[in-house]
């Protein structure tokens, strides 16, 4: 008879409370993956943190290329739910890239106490950037916290989150909360980060005119100029126009690259988030599946509006 592994349960939790965890997790878990909004899925993760005892997160993350030597960092990603007054602070001091613990997230992998900033500002090892922002949690009485590096959760993004408690808490109440929750935490951290990594966290007409989308995307699929010109009936000159402007808005070099650019911050080719549903089956043609219908999707390369 073969011995079957035992169960290595934490002190306290019981199958019970397992099972109960897991049955609590399981909504949450498929909220974050229903989201198609980078708002939607930050909002679920930051209600499912409140209610283990984290009212506070802080969210950044810089979108990363590399290719035959070549690093490129595109954009950066900070979402937050910081009490205003710090948040405000903060940004006009300039000092989100010296958040206490950014320095620990970008180095390592894992979770990390604030305890760790503090030892490391005993002994005198902080920038000025980084002792006055750690100084500036702590006036507005948030210098305990946890520290979640996320640094290989997700292809193209690097970055980590911030969890505070209330004002007030002391570093043991953190780290106690975290020894109940912080496995869960994790998990929901993580996928956020994935689906972080594949959903637009500013609306495509925020960033490229529709005219500019379409003619990136027909460019993407291989079309040519004089195609695309056809294709959305104005001229080559104006597809020329648009591309220009498309790759100004993007901080390309060239008309590859504003499509590269486009694509890794999800405003070409978008996902309207609308839910798929199955067509009924014709009875004249005998059909039994049919292809997901899609009511909304925007066609690449339709005329809309004025060029």
């Amino acid at each position: 008879m073969v011995d079957l592994p035992a169960i290595i349960m934490p002190l306290g939790d019981t199958p019970w409370t397992i099972l109960m965890k897991s049955r609590e997790l399981l909504p949450a878990v498929e909220e974050l993956l229903g989201a198609r909004k980078a708002e939607d899925a930050w909002t679920a993760f930051a209600r499912q943190a409140l209610r283990r005892g984290f009212p506070h997160q802080l969210y950044v993350a810089r979108r990363v290329l590399r290719g035959m030597g070549e690093h490129v960092i595109l954009d950066g990603v900070e979402l937050s739910s910081l009490p205003y007054p710090l948040a405000r602070e903060i940004v006009n001091r300039k000092l989100m890239d010296h958040v206490p613990m950014r320095r620990w997230i970008v180095r390592n992998q894992g979770a990390q106490s604030f305890d760790w900033a503090r030892r490391r500002r005993l002994a005198g090892r902080l920038t000025a950037s980084e002792a006055l922002a750690l100084e500036i949690f702590e006036q507005f009485g948030h210098g305990a916290g946890m520290a979640l590096s996320l640094a290989d959760r997700a292809p193209r993004l690097r970055g980590g989150i911030l969890f505070l408690a209330g004002v007030g808490a002391s570093q043991e109440m953190v780290d106690a909360r975290w020894s109940h929750a912080g496995r869960e935490l994790e998990l929901l951290a993580n996928l956020l980060h994935q689906r972080l990594a594949q959903l637009p966290y500013r609306r495509a007409e925020e960033v490229l005119t529709i005219r500019q989308r379409e003619a990136l995307e027909l460019t993407g699929l291989g079309l040519s100029t004089q195609d695309i010109a056809e294709r959305m009936k104005v001229s080559v000159a104006t597809v020329e126009k648009h591309l220009r402007l498309a790759r100004k808005a993007l901080g390309a070099k060239t008309t590859t690259h504003a499509v590269l650019i486009a694509c890794s911050r999800g405003v070409i080719f978008v996902d309207p988030g609308e839910a798929c549903s199955m067509q009924p089956p014709d009875p004249d043609l005998g059909q039994i599946d049919t292809p997901w219908n899609f009511v909304s999707f925007e066609q690449p390369g339709q005329p809309a509006g004025n060029a």
